[in-house]
């Protein structure tokens, strides 16, 4: 009998590279181009992203093993993959029928219930919990402010339902003084105190929190991912350290917290940022003494954010949503909330609440995300980034601890300028068009037709970013102009909605397109209706076809030499027979002053800030007044 064959590695043929030979065969694909240049990615965060990692480049990140699988499991068995609670958010206006809309959830997949309290002062939370389970399903009640009844009422109803035990009600209270001083700017101290109250009332409810510390204020303002993460430990110790002045033991502090962040879509990142704000919370606590808490013991709520959401093409803000819940999941938030597609515009309804609930359930369901503890552990890139960001965001979170910490920070306004700062810079990319909001500043569809009346809008005050955070939207300047247009047209008829006629001129068929392609996505972001030529045999068939189009707007789309040759011409031609705005998709630096001088008005091209290129059209167009 042959002895059988010693057992060879796999893929021992091939030789181990490092990574700086797969570096210098990128450079060679690159024919030689700077690799840090063309492929690193820097973030808003100031952090240097390549676009893979090796093994070699973690191997001083030992540290981060001992916290993988740090995440929560399943509680019914403690060795099973991990899981999270979908809490349903419900405004409670009317209680009765916010808590017919509570059953409805939890019988169609929903696991907890949020009560948004937008008068907590006048709600009855005997109606709102009517025959729910509390023990089973957590009920979170999200209030603005706290009424000096509301504490005794709450807790007195718990121990009137002799169904339960106290102690095993799960849930808690969403109210946040940090945040609503954050957004207005008064600080609430009798909020504080009142909070101060329910930690002491409800010591013999330990599956109860009532200190939620937010962070999606920060995200929703704008805010990029350090400042996210720093900002909110920050507003945690200076609860922890008011609380304790206050004669609460720390640790009882500690047993009621909970953080309520939002998920936003730069999804790696989000991913990392929630691994990155476990590690710091455990860092955190181990300077105030306290070392036996794990990652895994803090509660983290996420839900999807507003600043990434739309009003435009909503159903977009499905796909967001699909891809701000796996990187909360991942990143192994304990429960979530997915916001519905319509909620920045309208009132949502059964059918938004309803696909938003089964997104959830799909991932638990259907895609298995409850099936591994923790997927993103080990994997180069996530560890990278979350090295990455628990560095910046301690730099970041000790600077601000020196001003005195979080509210002398504000009160200073060091934290508003930065997030104000952040914001800027991410809005100068939203109107370059160099970050994408599809269906907003990219992909527009010019046919969308929207009813401002039907529009919940308000504008936004960014003068008062100085005083407080300015909750707003990538999209919202994009949406401010096309809602400008939309309500000219629904004020005039609309046949007067703007018409643009992009004119294909020249015989380069790539370049023409290109442009005509370019100036369909620009228009098409203020609302225009657009219109395409054919090609012309000669030029006097391309300016015929630009005046017969009787087009408020017409394009010259070509290449740089075709204006060079004809487009003098042409704009003397089509601007003594037609008194529409004539505009270059391009910027011939050659024949520029020469075209200006034949009557071209407007050169649009990649580095056009569009926000207010277009906003300058509407003024010509009286769209708008200046």
């Amino acid at each position: 009998m042959s002895k059988p064959a010693e057992p060879q590695a796999l893929f021992s043929e091939f030789d181990e590279k490092s990574k700086n030979d797969w570096i210098d065969l990128a450079i060679e694909d690159l024919r030689g181009a700077d690799f840090s240049k063309k492929l690193v990615w820097n973030t808003q965060d100031g952090i240097s992203v390549d676009p893979f990692y090796t093994l070699q480049d973690i191997g001083d990140l030992e540290y981060l093993k001992k916290y993988h699988n740090a995440l929560p499991v399943s509680p019914e068995n403690s060795v099973s993959p991990r899981s999270w609670h979908y809490m349903e958010m419900i405004s409670s206006g009317n209680e009765k029928k916010a808590n017919a809309m509570a059953h409805e959830a939890l019988h169609m997949g929903a696991d907890g219930i949020v009560f948004y309290l937008p008068d907590p002062g006048n709600q009855d939370p005997a109606l709102l919990v009517n025959e729910l389970n509390p023990h089973v399903n957590p009920v979170i009640f999200h209030a603005t402010f706290l009424p000096d009844h509301f504490t005794g009422s709450y807790v007195n109803l718990f121990s009137r339902i002799q169904a339960f035990p106290i102690e095993d009600i799960s849930g808690g209270l969403n109210f946040d003084p940090l945040r609503e001083y954050s957004l207005s700017g008064n600080l609430d101290n009798a909020g504080i105190e009142g909070l101060s109250v329910l930690i002491r009332e409800t010591e013999n409810m330990p599956g109860f929190r009532v200190v939620t510390v937010n962070g999606s204020h920060f995200l929703n303002s704008g805010s990029d991912t350090v400042h996210e993460i720093a900002f909110c430990l920050n507003s945690m110790v200076e609860y922890l350290d008011r609380f304790t002045e206050m004669g609460i033991p720390l640790q009882e502090i500690i047993r009621n917290l909970r953080f309520s962040l939002a998920a936003g879509t730069n999804y790696f990142m989000e991913i990392a940022k929630l691994k990155a704000f476990r590690i710091l919370f455990t860092h955190i606590l181990e300077t105030y003494g306290i070392t036996k808490v794990r990652p895994q013991d803090l509660q983290i709520h996420c839900d999807t954010s507003l600043w990434t959401k739309t009003i435009y093409d909503p159903h977009v803000n499905l796909l967001r949503n699909t891809t701000e819940a796996m990187a909360a999941v991942l990143g192994g938030t304990n429960s979530l909330t997915i916001l519905p597609f319509d909620v920045v515009f309208s009132k949502s309804n059964g059918f938004s609440r309803r696909i938003s609930r089964n997104i959830s359930n799909l991932l638990k369901e259907e895609s298995y995300f409850n099936k591994v503890v923790d997927p993103a552990a080990g994997s180069y890139y996530i560890e990278m980034l979350t090295d990455k960001l628990i560095e910046r965001s301690l730099d970041v979170f000790k600077e601000t601890e020196a001003e005195g910490g979080y509210v002398a920070a504000f009160e200073k306004g060091m934290i508003q300028k930065k997030i104000a700062d952040s914001r800027d810079r991410k809005y100068a990319l939203v109107s370059s068009r160099r970050k994408v909001v599809v269906g907003t500043n990219q992909y527009a569809n010019p046919a969308e037709k929207v009813n401002p009346g039907e529009i919940e809008w308000a504008d936004i005050d960014f003068t008062l970013s100085g005083k407080h955070l300015i909750p707003a939207r990538a999209s919202y300047q994009f949406e401010r102009l096309r809602l400008n247009t939309d309500q000219f047209a629904a004020e005039y008829g609309e046949e007067k909605r703007p018409k643009v006629f992009l004119s294909l001129v020249g015989d380069n068929k790539v370049m023409r397109k290109a442009r005509a392609t370019f100036a369909h996505g620009f228009f098409g972001c203020a609302g225009f209706r657009i219109s395409e030529s054919s090609p012309s045999s000669s030029l006097f068939e391309s300016v015929q076809k630009a005046i017969d189009s009787n087009s408020d707007l017409v394009v010259m789309c070509g290449s740089d030499e075709d204006y060079i040759e004809n487009g003098a011409d042409f704009a003397k031609a089509f601007k003594a027979n037609q008194p529409g705005i004539l505009v270059v998709a391009g910027n011939p630096a050659e024949v520029r002053d020469t075209l200006l001088a034949a009557g071209v008005e407007e050169f649009i091209h990649i580095k056009t800030e569009v926000i207010e290129s277009l906003r300058q059209f509407q003024i010509k167009l009286n769209i708008i007044k200046a």
